[in-house]
């Protein structure tokens, strides 16, 4: 009985010290919960903080929800809980500026009805009407809709958010936009790129023929300039002097200019000189692959082939950016510029001439590319002082000459130009899954980051406007998912170099069978059998490797296992004992004092 009332004892101490820890926490953190997750996921970003600091209006966030979203997708039903709880964190953060109202949708109910009118759609793929969508509206009138949630893009829900709550304040940037010779712009179908970008900043179009960029632009993209007109050229050459920001678009194959032409364009070389004075290499007499990351087509035959010239590259935000027959970029010295690689093909790139892919079918430019194992630059971002491509004010003495901006030879420091090899990288084939016509800005669903790239990168540039926080990544969904992941990453450079011995050996083993030969010549034959021998045993090392990983996640996954089920409870029940022991311990010193 004695030891049944110490152990009841030891757990009222436990009890009341965990409540006096969370008082404590709670006091300390002024009643704020407190996120302990390795991706933050629990709490806003520093941006979503400064963008509800800069609230003039109230707001109101309504989230239309269908009370058995579940029963229609249960994926669907863990995003609506993760979309209240984050709409939830916006209220609490800004109590006096935002007001939540989740709205509990019924079929052939009034509130189904208040949903369709405020521009929420209905869920297809389903018999019966699913509605899962928000609407922001302040006290100014000014609303926004995202008509239908998509799980694919929970992880940019609170970027979304962000942009329309800075839009009402009317803190959107200025986008300039030139492409002159591909139709991304008012074609018959709005794009997926050009609705992003409308909905996010304000967007103009500029003329190639202009001789001056207004002040107001804070990001001029500029798409397969071609031949640029030197009043133009002058034009974004001084507007780069005055601080401006460019993002240059080139490309020596592009194959949305070919479907639009009906014919393969040749390259054009203006842009290699142009973009050599402020120092970037551009070629543009050859395209660039990776092997490795190539994407699948099928060759007349019906057979999978990997095209090399069609690939994806990683970010460190875990994208996976979307090239299709893009040029290269190099760097030259220059103590006044700052260079910075934004994408890069892996270790396992190569290459070939453009006249070879003109005319060419796919099956004859996988046989023609030629690897050589080296990685190649494809996006550059250029920050510092730039010097004018000019001596002076060409059209000085030309009609242009009241249009043009006053002549300025050295840039002002805030000046940056990015560059990207592929002016396809923009185009919807690129990047997009899927594509909703009536709600093509939120039901856009890509299956490449690129225009999550570009968007972070017009909000780098765009200064105080922008949103410059990355785009959280995937965390892993479980603790055997992280501990695969940690494993994955503990032999990743040992992968990479079996990766590139593989692509070396296949390379080898190509140019013999291109090369051709008599199969009864002793020595071709040796080398086909020693690189067909390379190839073999450098797959089945990857093969090893890849259970090496799986076994040693195994075993970290065992050793979780084995601490949180036996180790863990074992401490703390020795712990529980011990404190059991002390207090009997104590209560007889007592006793033995009193009867002395």
């Amino acid at each position: 009985m004695k030891r049944l009332g110490g152990f009841l004892i030891a757990g009222t101490l436990l009890s009341v010290l965990f409540v006096l820890f969370n008082l404590l926490a709670a006091w300390l953190g002024g009643g704020r919960p407190i996120d302990a997750t390795a991706d933050n996921r629990y709490t806003l970003s520093a941006r979503s903080q400064a963008v509800l600091g800069s609230l003039k209006q109230p707001v109101t966030l309504r989230f239309y929800v269908s009370d058995d979203l579940s029963a229609y997708d249960w994926n669907l039903g863990i995003y609506a809980a993760e979309t209240a709880a984050l709409l939830s964190r916006y209220q609490l953060s800004a109590p006096e500026k935002v007001r939540l109202e989740i709205r509990r949708v019924k079929t052939s109910s009034e509130m189904e009805k208040q949903a369709l009118q405020d521009g929420i759609l209905p869920l297809n793929g389903s018999d019966k009407d699913y509605y899962f969508g928000l609407q922001i509206r302040d006290s100014a009138g000014k609303n926004a809709v995202i008509p239908a949630l998509r799980p694919e893009r929970r992880n940019i829900l609170e970027k979304d958010i962000n942009r329309i709550l800075s839009g009402f304040e009317g803190n959107k940037a200025v986008v300039g936009w030139v492409s002159p010779q591909m139709p991304l712009l008012n074609g018959d179908r709005i794009p997926a790129l050009q609705a992003l970008l409308e909905e996010y900043y304000q967007v103009t179009e500029i003329s190639a023929a202009s001789s001056y960029i207004p002040g107001r632009v804070d990001v001029l993209l500029i798409v397969n300039p071609g031949q640029m007109p030197p009043v133009f050229g002058y034009a974004v050459d001084q507007y780069v002097m005055r601080g401006g920001k460019v993002v240059f678009f080139v490309d020596p194959y592009s194959e949305i200019r070919h479907a639009h032409l009906g014919y393969p364009p040749h390259p054009d070389r203006q842009m290699e000189s142009f973009l050599r004075q402020w120092g970037i290499v551009y070629r543009s007499e050859s395209i660039v692959g990776d092997l490795m990351r190539g994407e699948k087509v099928k060759d007349a035959y019906g057979r999978g082939r990997v095209y090399p010239l069609w690939f994806f590259t990683g970010e460190s935000n875990g994208n996976n950016l979307h090239f299709r027959t893009p040029g290269s970029l190099e760097t030259t010295e220059n103590a006044d510029l700052k260079y910075e690689v934004l994408a890069s093909t892996g270790r396992q790139g190569g290459e070939i001439a453009v006249s070879e892919v003109r005319y060419t079918p796919k099956s004859q430019v996988i046989l023609a590319y030629r690897q050589d194992n080296r990685a190649r630059m494809l996006a550059l971002l250029v920050q510092g002082q730039f010097r004018s491509h000019y001596l002076s004010n060409p059209l000085a003495a030309t009609s242009s000459a009241d249009k043009a901006a006053p002549y300025i030879p050295f840039s002002d420091p805030a000046a940056a130009v990015a560059v990207v090899a592929d002016s396809d990288f923009v185009d919807d084939a690129a990047w997009v899954a899927d594509f909703q016509p009536d709600n093509p800005v939120y039901g856009t669903l890509s299956y490449a980051g690129n225009a999550d790239f570009l968007l972070r990168l017009i909000d780098r540039l765009a200064g105080e406007k922008s949103f410059v926080e990355e785009t959280k990544p995937r965390m892993p969904a479980n603790i055997a998912e992280t501990l695969y992941a940690e494993s994955y990453r503990r032999f990743a450079e040992q992968r990479e170099q079996l990766e590139t011995a593989e692509a070396d050996a296949g390379a080898r083993l190509e140019k013999l069978r291109k090369r051709g030969g008599d199969s009864e010549n002793v020595s071709y034959r040796k080398e086909m059998e020693q690189a067909e021998r390379e190839q073999r045993q450098n797959a089945l090392k990857l093969q090893q490797l890849t259970r090496l990983t799986a076994t040693d996640a195994d075993r970290g996954l065992y050793r979780f296992v084995w601490l949180n089920l036996i180790v863990f409870p074992a401490v703390l029940i020795a712990l529980l004992a011990a404190m059991v022991y002390a207090i009997r311990r104590w209560k007889r010193c007592r006793l033995s004092e009193k009867k002395k």
